[in-house]
């Protein structure tokens, strides 16, 4: 269930951004006033409901530790700071963040299952009250591209309607960024 939430937010946040510029995605959404639409570059803190995040570094290669692209692809390395800022532990997925790149079929990816490195998100895992985090994130991407947006959308429970399990959608948040060959 929890990985069809992810999958669910992947496709939600794709498809808002189909319409974002003439030709498909906008990776450059920071020329916006749009209400509900946080927009930063790597380096820039970003102030969710929940905790604020950096995207600290990002760069692509082919391998990474003991795991090697597929053909045709490559990967997406992006280190993240999260801080906790709202007085309660967070249930945290290692797929909260989502990188999202302009192709005819609106590209998105979930980050990789943990297990790779050490450094790099687990799973699932429980941001405690005050605490700092910072990991790695991983993504396989086509080659063929270079500037992405890493994506994360809020999504609250929706107390008026327990049934609906999709939750209620909040701000959603994007980081803008060339991911260059390391």
């Amino acid at each position: 269930m929890k990985r069809l939430a992810s999958i669910l937010l992947v496709l939600t946040v794709a498809l808002s951004l189909a319409a974002c510029g003439e030709g498909g995605l906008n990776l450059n959404p920071g020329g916006s006033d749009e209400p509900g639409l946080k927009k930063g570059f790597v380096g820039d803190t970003l102030s969710t409901y929940w905790f604020d995040f950096t995207v600290n570094d990002v760069y692509s290669c082919t391998q990474y530790h003991d795991y090697t692209a597929s053909a045709g692809n490559k990967l997406v390395v992006a280190t993240i700071t999260l801080k906790n800022t709202c007085g309660e532990s967070i249930d945290m997925w290692g797929n909260d963040f989502v990188i999202l790149w302009d192709s005819e079929d609106d590209g998105a990816a979930l980050a990789l299952p943990a297990g790779i490195s050490d450094d790099q998100f687990p799973d699932e895992y429980v941001l405690k009250i005050n605490e700092t985090r910072a990991g790695t994130a991983i993504y396989e991407v086509p080659e063929d591209f270079r500037d992405f947006v890493m994506a994360f959308q809020e999504i609250y429970e929706d107390t008026e309607n327990p049934d609906n399990l999709d939750g209620v959608e909040g701000n959603t948040f994007f980081v803008s960024f060339t991911a260059e060959e390391k």
